[in-house]
């Protein structure tokens, strides 16, 4: 896409958003917000003096227009706010640091001074992101939190290599349906920002340099800066009840993203909604409106996503050969031989071997170390232990929202070639004591730990 093009684009949708009433059964105000120095958009709906429901949007200049969908099924009982984020929709636009944090900081200063009482808190995509931010740092603000197809979460080396997936699949190039502000994403996150140095660390903080990598443009600012930080203390701050709703066919923000929001928030749970992608509240309203109203009234019943503790079993268990198998219950050692695409899922394991074997490990616990030859390994949530937890040769692992236990080095690379580790908000520490996050890409090299 060209600055041409996109300038273009973007004059036509700014036209559409002034041309026509956000939401027709709604009151708007632009309100003063102390952060940038700006206005913002805020739009009510609902009686003033029911429970409050405040909606974060993601990203995208539709702003709270994603909400439309929802804001007449919540207002009759409850009091609904959802307000444009600075950057979007009808709010000011400038070159700012459009981050998580910041956005998190208009949030109080807006809603805030203007709700007297703990609210339940809904955020889409960046917004849901943004929300989980918010929960961590004002928890007494929050009674309730649903995180909808949360975007960001993952480091951004691994979100890039998603993308770099999802673009070469795409038919034509094209950006998914459902994100329209995707193009703008992918070029600047894979051509302009990814080969510098560093990156995150100085343009984002620096308007001639956000001007000069990202033209000063909100959407590629605030997409950036939010795969550029680090939720693992946010995650695991949050103490609001929360719900993480999905879609199971997101390719914006898979739904491994999903498991592993609800992994790393203490007590959080995790609803699927099959066939559906990155924007559910739109795809199917009325499937969504009923999970959201099951959740404010507190019937949705569901149980925390994390697995609990417990001990493995002991049945040894060999894979040789095959494609795809799937893997749950209680091991006392698992092994895979030439097992290509094979899944474990909400299993205890005592000690599990690969050779030659590509596998996706989901929720599950390996007691007694991890160990690979030849293979790939991606592990979301769950727990790996040993002294060390990983023993590679030639393996690479990507490992989101897990917790690794040991009192020393987290892997020993025994092989010839360095290997990779990616660690998205991870976390090390021995069993029962304190841990430190990991969140970031590691080369180990031939014969060495880390």
């Amino acid at each position: 896409m060209t600055p041409e093009r996109f300038a273009k684009g973007m004059a036509f949708v700014t036209a559409l958003l002034f041309a026509a009433p956000a939401f027709p059964q709604t009151a708007s105000e632009r309100v003063a917000e102390p952060v940038f120095g700006g206005h913002v958009m805020l739009y009510r709906a609902g009686p003033a003096d029911a429970e409050p429901v405040v909606l974060i949007h993601g990203l995208g200049q539709n702003g709270a227009k994603d909400w439309d969908k929802l804001i007449p099924a919540l207002s009759s009982r409850y009091q609904v706010l959802a307000l444009d984020l600075p950057g979007f929709g009808q709010s000011d636009k400038g070159n700012e640091l459009y981050s998580p944090v910041n956005f998190a900081r208009v949030i109080e200063s807006v809603i805030g001074s203007r709700v007297s009482r703990p609210f339940v808190l809904v955020g889409h995509s960046m917004g849901g992101a943004v929300a989980i931010a918010y929960a961590s740092r004002y928890p007494e603000r929050v009674r309730r939190l649903v995180a909808v197809d949360a975007a960001g979460i993952l480091h951004r080396a691994v979100y890039a290599q998603s993308l770099s997936r999802l673009v070469t699949e795409a038919a034509g190039g094209k950006a998914p349906a459902e994100a329209p502000w995707f193009d703008t994403f992918i070029q600047s996150l894979l051509t302009r920002v990814e080969p510098l140095p560093g990156a995150g660390r100085v343009f984002l903080h620096v308007p001639t340099l956000r001007k000069q990598v990202l033209r000063g443009d909100p959407t590629a600012i605030a997409a950036y800066a939010l795969i550029d930080h680090d939720f693992s203390r946010d995650l695991r701050e949050v103490r609001a009840p929360t719900l993480a709703i999905w879609g199971t066919e997101d390719k914006v923000a898979p739904l491994r993203t999903g498991q592993v929001v609800a992994a790393a928030i203490p007590g959080a749970r995790l609803a699927q909604l099959e066939g559906l992608s990155h924007t559910p509240m739109l795809e199917a309203p009325e499937r969504f409106n009923a999970l959201l109203a099951d959740e404010l009234d507190g019937k949705l019943g569901q149980e925390p996503f994390a697995m609990p503790r417990g001990e493995p079993g002991t049945r040894a268990v060999v894979c040789d050969g095959g494609r795809g198998q799937v893997f749950t219950g209680d091991f006392g050692d698992l092994t895979l031989n030439k097992c290509a695409d094979a899944r474990i899922t909400s299993a205890r394991i005592g000690r599990l071997t690969l050779r030659d074997s590509s596998v996706r490990i989901v929720n599950s616990h390996i007691y007694d170390g991890l160990e690979a030859r030849d293979s790939r390994v991606e592990i979301t949530a769950g727990l790996i232990a040993g002294n060390p937890p990983l023993v590679l040769e030639v393996s690479n692992v990507d490992a989101a929202g897990t917790r690794f236990e040991t009192s020393g080095a987290l892997a020993h690379n025994r092989g010839g070639v360095s290997v990779a580790l990616s660690l998205s908000v991870a976390e090390i520490g021995p069993a029962g004591g304190a841990t430190r996050t990991l969140h970031r890409v590691v080369r180990l090299s031939p014969d060495r730990r880390w």
